[in-house]
C-alpha cells in the first residue's frame, strides 16, 4: 500500500487466461490494484489509462513480444518510475540478460512460486527506477 492508503497498482501482461487469472487473483488478494492486458497492443493502452507502478510482462505475446512492450512503454511512460518484471516459460539462453539490459528489476521463469512472485514485486517497488523510465 502507498502512504496515502491507496493500493499499489500492478499491470499483468499475459496472454494465457489461466496464468492471467491466477496472477490477478493472487495480487488482488495481496491488496494490489490489478489491471490486465492480454497482448502487446493493449498493454500500452492499458498502461496509459491505468498508470501502473509495476508491470509483470510475459515475453511471448500476441502483437509483439514483451521486449517490444517495454520499448513502447518507455515512449509513453517515461518519467513515471515504472518498474518491469518479466515472466516467461521460455528457457531460451540470454533472455534474463536481455530483460535486465532493458531495465527489468526482476525476471521470473514459469512455473514460479507465489513467494517468488511476491518477492520480485517487493524488489521492484523497492528499486530505484531505471533510467529509461525516469
Amino acid at each position: 500500500m502507498t502512504g496515502d492508503n491507496q493500493p499499489r497498482r500492478i499491470m499483468v501482461v499475459e496472454d494465457d487466461d489461466n496464468v492471467c487469472e491466477a496472477l490477478s487473483a493472487r495480487l488482488s488478494h495481496e491488496g494490489y490494484e490489478v489491471s490486465v492486458a492480454k497482448d502487446a497492443v493493449r498493454a500500452v493502452a492499458t498502461a496509459r489509462r491505468e498508470k501502473p507502478e509495476v508491470v509483470l510482462v510475459d515475453i511471448n505475446l500476441p502483437g509483439g513480444d514483451g521486449f517490444e512492450v517495454v520499448r513502447r512503454l518507455d515512449l509513453v511512460m517515461s518519467g513515471t518510475g515504472l518498474k518491469i518484471v518479466f515472466i516467461t516459460a521460455s528457457k531460451k539462453p540470454g533472455l534474463r540478460q536481455k530483460a535486465m539490459s532493458v531495465g527489468a528489476t526482476a525476471f521470473l521463469e514459469k512455473p514460479f512460486t507465489a513467494a517468488g512472485l511476491l518477492s520480485a514485486i517487493d524488489e521492484a517497488f523497492a528499486s530505484h527506477p531505471p533510467e529509461m523510465f525516469g
